[in-house]
């Protein structure tokens, strides 16, 4: 943990980090959710934690990098912040009308995800899949890249509203793919 930490928080503090706009798939289906609690899965900076508490949600915010959360909470207050190591945190049961996860994996959340929404609950989830080519980003521990389709796979016994796996150009102008899903958890569209 302590090293991820020191590593999070130098880029924080040295680097003009590119990501300031809250994501465009938080921004086009966050409205499907209640009005309610929300969970920013890998926060960094908060760009989609604030942006989220500005549309009317209380917002925890958990990330690794106190330097971030320090960020957030001199920029927004009352968002929660909970600095913790994503490979031991543990998301509340049945607590969360929508959760966030955006250029993160962990694939040891994803049951806790579905279990940390509450009935009616939305799931946003978008992060970098592995794509053949060296045009693409090919991190050294492909461990941290979504394999295709897999991303719908971990998700189907949810309804899923939308999906879609594309090309991405990323601020910095590195190519990437990435896959995208937005589910809602037991709607009533989607029978037990």
């Amino acid at each position: 943990m302590e090293k991820d930490k020191e590593r999070w928080n130098k880029r924080y503090t040295e680097e003009e980090y590119p990501w300031k706009e809250p994501s465009k798939i938080v921004r086009e289906f966050y409205n499907l959710s209640r009005k309610g609690k929300a969970l920013d899965i890998a926060s960094g900076l908060g760009r989609n934690a604030i942006f989220l508490y500005d549309k009317g949600f209380d917002v925890d915010a958990v990330d690794i990098s106190d330097v971030a959360l320090g960020r957030i909470k001199k920029e927004r207050p009352e968002i929660n912040t909970i600095q913790a190591d994503l490979d031991i945190y543990n998301i509340p049961e049945n607590s969360y009308d929508l959760i966030i996860n955006i250029n993160y994996l962990n694939r040891r959340l994803i049951p806790q995800i579905k279990e940390g929404l509450k009935k009616g609950g939305v799931v946003i989830f978008e992060t970098f899949t592995l794509k053949k080519g060296k045009e693409y980003m090919q991190p050294e521990n492909k461990d941290y890249l979504l394999r295709p389709n897999e991303l719908l796979h971990l998700f189907i016994d949810m309804y899923i509203v939308f999906y879609q796996e594309k090309d991405y150009v990323k601020p910095d102008g590195q190519r990437a793919f990435i896959s995208s899903l937005v589910a809602i958890k037991n709607c009533d569209y989607f029978p037990k």
